[in-house]
């Protein structure tokens, strides 16, 4: 059978006409139960954390399954507080704090003076060397003078 040059619809010349890649559009990928139960359960502390953080670790679920065997309680990511609601009753306690005793100021002692040249103790080692040096520079000399008035 031949085609004659009939119109084509409008929507075909549209795909024919752009360009490689983008000629059909790809169908949404569907939600996985996962993902629609996480969605679901937007408000609970332990979802945002694994929305904002990704999934526990292995170690920490079998550190978990451990707690439980042994009888410990596990714990699990603080829940945000709800606001406490007012005491029904005074307390003995609901007061502003009792005033508290007067003591003398006492001034405060002076702050130590410090070294301006440098933060660190200053080295004995460099002293006891340039003795030591000296002494044996002073040794060698009378030694040299000896020793010469011999011969």
């Amino acid at each position: 059978m031949k085609t004659t040059g009939t119109a084509v619809d409008a929507g075909v010349r549209a795909v024919l006409a752009a360009p490689r890649g983008h000629r059909f559009s790809r169908p949404a990928a569907p939600l996985s139960r996962e993902q629609r139960l996480l969605a679901q359960m937007r408000g609970n502390p332990r979802v945002e954390r694994r929305l904002r953080q990704g999934e526990l670790p292995l170690w920490m679920h079998i550190q978990a399954e451990r707690l439980a065997e042994q009888g410990q309680p596990v714990r699990s990511t603080p829940s945000p507080q709800p606001a406490r609601a007012p005491r029904p009753r005074p307390a003995p306690d609901d007061g502003p704090p009792p005033p508290a005793p007067e003591q003398p100021v006492r001034p405060k002692p002076p702050l130590p003076r410090r070294r301006p040249h440098s933060h660190r103790k200053p080295s004995t080692r460099w002293g006891r060397l340039l003795t030591a040096y000296t002494l044996a520079v002073g040794v060698g000399a009378v030694a040299q003078h000896l020793v010469t008035a011999l011969y």
